[in-house]
C-alpha cells in the first residue's frame, strides 16, 4: 500500500532498548530531524480493546490459550493499523502513513512471529497478520540473551509471560527464522548491535533510516 510517510518499526529481545530508541527517534524528529517532518511513536500491545487483553494475559492477570493469544495480538494489530481517528482513540497507523506522517512502532509483526511461535506454527501466524501493513523497515536491536537477562534483572521487578530467563535464548533462535521469513517475503530488516552505548544504537538506528525519509522528502 503506498503512503507518504514512513513506517519504521523497533524490534529486539526483552531488555535490547527499543523503548529508550522509540522516545530517542521521537527526540530526533522533534528536534534535528524535524526537517523530515512530524513523526507519531506508538507500541505493541495497544491500549485498545484487544490489546488490553493481551496486556492481562502477559502480566499473569488472565490465563489464555497460546492460540487465543496469537489471534489477540492479530487483532490488535489490524485494529492498531486500520482504525479511524474518532477523536476518542490514538488513530490508525495506515491514516497517519496517508497524510505524510513517520510512524515509530515499538515492536510489530516480527515480535508476534518470535515469541508466540515458541508454541504455535510460525507460518500459521504469519497467516492470521496477511492483512496487516508491511513496515518500511525493520530495525532489530541485535543484544546477547545473557546481556538481556542482566538487564532485565537491573530494571523489571515483574516479569511479564515471555520475559524469563530461560526463554530468551529460545526467543532469539526464533527471531532468527522470522528474519529470514520476512526477508523471503521481501520485508526490508536491518541489524543494529545492542551492546552498544544509546547513543551509538541510535546512530545506526538513523544511518538504516534516513535513506528513507530523505526519498520521501525528496520523491
Amino acid at each position: 500500500m503506498a503512503h507518504s510517510g514512513v513506517f519504521i518499526v523497533l524490534e529486539g529481545l526483552d531488555g535490547s532498548g527499543t523503548t529508550t530508541q522509540t522516545l530517542r527517534l521521537q527526540n530526533w524528529f522533534n528536534g534535528e530531524g524535524s526537517v523530515y517532518g512530524k513523526c507519531f511513536t506508538t507500541c505493541e500491545p495497544t491500549a485498545g480493546p484487544a490489546g488490553s487483553i493481551a496486556r492481562l494475559a502477559l502480566n499473569h492477570r488472565l490465563s489464555l490459550d497460546s492460540r487465543t493469544l496469537a489471534l489477540l495480538f492479530a487483532a490488535d494489530r489490524a485494529d492498531h493499523v486500520y482504525k479511524e481517528d474518532n477523536g476518542l482513540r490514538e488513530p490508525g497507523l495506515y491514516p497517519l502513513l496517508q497524510q505524510g506522517v513517520h510512524v515509530i512502532c515499538d515492536r510489530y509483526l516480527l515480535s508476534s512471529l518470535a515469541y508466540q511461535s515458541l508454541d504455535l506454527p510460525m507460518e500459521w501466524i504469519l497467516q492470521i497478520n496477511a492483512q496487516v501493513l508491511h513496515p518500511d523497515i525493520t530495525v532489530f536491536i541485535d543484544l546477547d540473551p545473557g546481556i538481556s537477562e542482566r538487564r532485565l534483572q537491573e530494571s523489571r521487578l515483574n516479569r511479564d509471560l515471555f520475559e524469563a530467563a530461560s526463554i530468551q535464548q529460545r526467543v532469539l533462535a526464533q527471531y532468527e527464522k522470522a528474519i529470514r521469513l520476512l526477508q523471503n517475503e521481501g520485508h526490508r530488516i536491518i541489524r543494529v548491535a545492542g551492546d552498544q552505548s544509546e547513543e551509538l544504537v541510535q546512530r545506526d538506528i538513523l544511518e538504516g533510516i534516513l535513506p528513507l525519509l530523505k526519498d520521501k522528502l525528496n520523491p
